[in-house]
């Protein structure tokens, strides 16, 4: 599965001829906030909100006049599905893609929308593969996998020549790894024309397999894949693709959702960019590894490969609540107070006092630890970030030192 260069030379001639460069923007915010330059690529940019466009476009220009007859199939869960599609369009190919049944329908649409044929099928990604197989027995066509594929990883390959062109420079790359076809594909070009940028891989610590193979220096399997990142939630790693990132990957980590729905949050914020799970992982990881090391960074060119923007709106809300809880811009707090008269309005004029917003207040006097002339009061309240929330939280101990954090 390693490729030589000139297949990669190969993709990203043809590929510019169809697909424009994506923008790579230096973000001022984030630069001041980590002491570096950090750059943006907005593979979110693509017609399909996707890189994964790259090699299904590239495989499918590949394919012979007698293949693109048969027509195609891919298996996804929604990014793979949509540039399968869009290339399939764009050079006449019928394409039929089975998804998951729990694919986001933003992505299951997309799909459809691209002329496809979406058949939904399977709990995961596992299942959706199996019934794939079943499916090629009883009718010939092209697969066209999401990453195990040397035409596929020379395509994704082709971030890499933008990013050598548009920031040659560079010090960093930053991506999410799935199956691992976008980091192998940029980490086989960035060694191969040989850029001293290191590359770094992160992926959702509920289903971390690849990163965890990589870590290990052996093949690992997770039995649960929990993660609202879909577009990286691969249980088992693949072999081959193990044995090219274990030789162009410099450094892989796990990072928990909580901070991917904090990295969404701060895309939104302070880029003005709508990125989903896998997209914003890059920025929750580097975030990670500069509060370990802040030096290791200190004036750095710094590049997060935003890999995807297709996050279903349903789900963004609920990804925005748990972003300012992981910010600490809303906090839940228990307090145990006294239940006689003029006790609340104390309580609610320190929080006035401190600048914070009540944004729900309930009352339980059934709590174990209030006795009979006691209630506790559970707050859920807005505030500026962790040392407002410091400050809010002693001056509430003062007079009511059993105030605490959910």
């Amino acid at each position: 599965m390693k490729l030589d260069v000139t297949e990669f030379d190969k993709a990203y001639a043809s590929l510019k001829k169809i697909i424009h460069a994506t923008p790579l923007i230096y973000n001022e915010w984030l630069s001041k906030q980590y002491n570096c330059e950090v750059y943006l690529k907005l593979e979110n940019m693509l017609p399909i909100g996707s890189f994964k466009m790259r090699g299904a476009t590239y495989k499918i220009s590949k394919l012979t006049a007698a293949e693109k007859k048969l027509g195609v199939l891919a298996v996804s869960a929604g990014n793979h599905a949509q540039g399968v599609a869009w290339a399939a369009h764009r050079f006449g190919v019928k394409a039929t893609i089975i998804m998951p049944e729990g694919s986001p329908l933003t992505k299951i649409r997309n799909t459809e929308t691209l002329g496809a044929k979406v058949i939904l099928k399977g709990r995961s990604i596992e299942e959706s593969f199996a019934y794939a197989e079943t499916l090629m027995k009883k009718q010939k066509m092209i697969f066209v996998h999401p990453f195990h594929d040397p035409l596929v990883i020379a395509g994704q390959g082709t971030v890499a020549y933008e990013l050598l062109e548009q920031l040659p420079d560079m010090d960093y790359v930053f991506s999410s790894i799935g199956g691992g076809g976008l980091v192998s594909g940029i980490g086989q070009v960035i060694k191969a024309k040989k850029s001293k940028a290191k590359v770094i891989a992160g992926q959702s610590s509920g289903c971390s397999s690849m990163v965890d193979s990589l870590n290990a220096g052996k093949i690992k399997t997770i039995e649960k894949a929990e993660t609202f990142a879909d577009g990286i939630r691969v249980k088992v790693a693949n072999k081959d693709m193990f044995e090219i990132l274990s030789k162009v990957v410099d450094a892989s980590y796990a990072v928990d959702d909580e901070k991917m729905a904090w990295a969404i949050l701060q895309l939104m914020e302070k880029a003005r960019v709508i990125a989903e799970g896998a997209g914003a992982l890059p920025l929750a990881l580097f975030d990670q590894l500069y509060h370990k090391d802040p030096k290791r960074f200190k004036n750095k060119k710094v590049v997060l490969v935003i890999c995807g923007g297709n996050i279903d709106v349903n789900l963004l809300e609920r990804i925005i609540d748990r972003g300012l809880l992981e910010s600490h811009r809303k906090v839940r707090i228990s307090v145990p107070i006294a239940d006689r008269p003029g006790v609340l309005h104390d309580l609610t004029k320190i929080i006035k006092d401190v600048g914070a917003n009540i944004l729900q207040v309930v009352h339980d006097r059934d709590s174990d630890n209030t006795g009979i002339t006691g209630t506790n009061v559970f707050f859920t309240l807005e505030t500026k970030g962790e040392e407002h929330l410091k400050i809010l939280l002693k001056e509430m101990k003062k007079d009511f030192p059993q105030s605490r954090i959910l």
